[in-house]
């Protein structure tokens, strides 16, 4: 596709910028291949060698460097962004995602970074006419195994939400969701904070947790989180966390298993000007720092208390 990006005039919500002389087969189908998709939202990587030729630019050819401090409400504490040594841009570095009718989200995510994370420039991109309007722009961070895109609102802003895998050594994989506000129609890598105002870090998460608490000649106790990702037209962003604590003997293995606690918390992403907010405390270090085993000389809470709190769907005995 013979991509030529000018400005365009329009009354409304006006494109950021325009490309041409998309074929009628590619209008009807809403389809490019992954290099005509790299070309147009990284243009800094040359189409026939899929080499680097420069700084990244965003999509209508303006600049993605980094912020001095991209972090403001975390002054510091944004991640290093260490380049992997010898990473070759490829095809598949594109992650393209189907927002809602002739609406694309598309992700050149061509750099990997050190700490296992992959960055590059997107775009929210709608087929109209004959080609192709970008409406959004910036640079996304994130992992790029599997990954997916989708977009919501919460706060009155757009969330980019990107789902992927984080996978060990072992090809043992976890699903974790990262969110990107966008703001003024660019994409934003911004912190999350608590109710207090303290950095906790990357908007990122992950959606299953297991851990195992061996005791020396007691039972072992065994906690599992289940994380999901609601998208209410209400509430925005909602995190649902399920966290059931269970006990058993690990000489028996087919042994009866005991849960012996369930808790559930709804909780709202938030985005306050230049950060997102949890308002609530972060479900499963609570469980562990009251049922687990990472604080001995605290004392368990007891049923009472923590029903009292509204935090425990208490699991009752069978009756006899």
């Amino acid at each position: 596709m013979g991509a030529a990006c000018r400005p365009k005039k329009r009354s409304g919500n006006p494109p950021l910028c325009v490309f041409q002389a998309v074929t009628d087969a590619e209008m009807m189908s809403q389809s490019l291949t992954p290099v005509q998709w790299l070309s147009i939202v990284a243009p800094k990587i040359d189409r026939s060698t899929l080499e680097r030729m420069g700084p990244p630019t965003d999509a209508c050819g303006r600049g993605l460097e980094l912020e001095a401090e991209p972090w403001p409400a975390c002054p510091g504490q944004y991640p290093p962004t260490v380049p992997k040594v010898g990473d070759p841009v490829e095809a598949s570095d594109v992650v393209l995602g189907q927002v809602g009718e002739n609406r694309m989200l598309a992700w050149a995510a061509t750099d990997e970074l050190a700490s296992g994370d992959a960055m590059g420039p997107a775009a929210l991109i709608i087929w109209k006419g004959s080609g192709l309007e970008v409406h959004a722009t910036g640079l996304l961070r994130g992992l790029r195994r599997d990954a997916r895109l989708r977009l919501h609102n919460t706060s009155g802003v757009l969330v980019v939400i990107l789902d992927a895998q984080d996978c060990d050594v072992d090809d043992r994989c976890t699903t974790v969701t990262k969110f990107f506000p966008v703001v003024s129609r660019r994409f934003l890598d911004v912190p999350l904070l608590d109710a207090d105002g303290n950095c906790i870090g990357s908007p990122s998460f992950v959606l299953d947790r297991r851990l195992e608490q061996p005791q020396k000649g007691k039972l072992t106790r065994r906690f599992t989180l289940q994380r999901t990702v609601e998208l209410s037209e209400e509430e925005g962003v909602v995190l649902v966390d399920l966290v059931v604590g269970e006990e058993y003997d690990p000489k028996d293995p087919v042994g009866t298993v005991k849960p012996f606690r369930r808790v559930t918390a709804r909780r709202t992403l938030e985005f306050v000007e230049d950060h997102f907010v949890l308002r609530d405390r972060d479900l499963w270090e609570h469980v562990l720092s009251d049922y687990g085993l990472v604080r001995p000389d605290a004392p368990e809470r007891t049923d009472a208390e923590a029903e009292s709190e509204g935090e425990v769907d208490p699991i009752e005995e069978p009756r006899k």
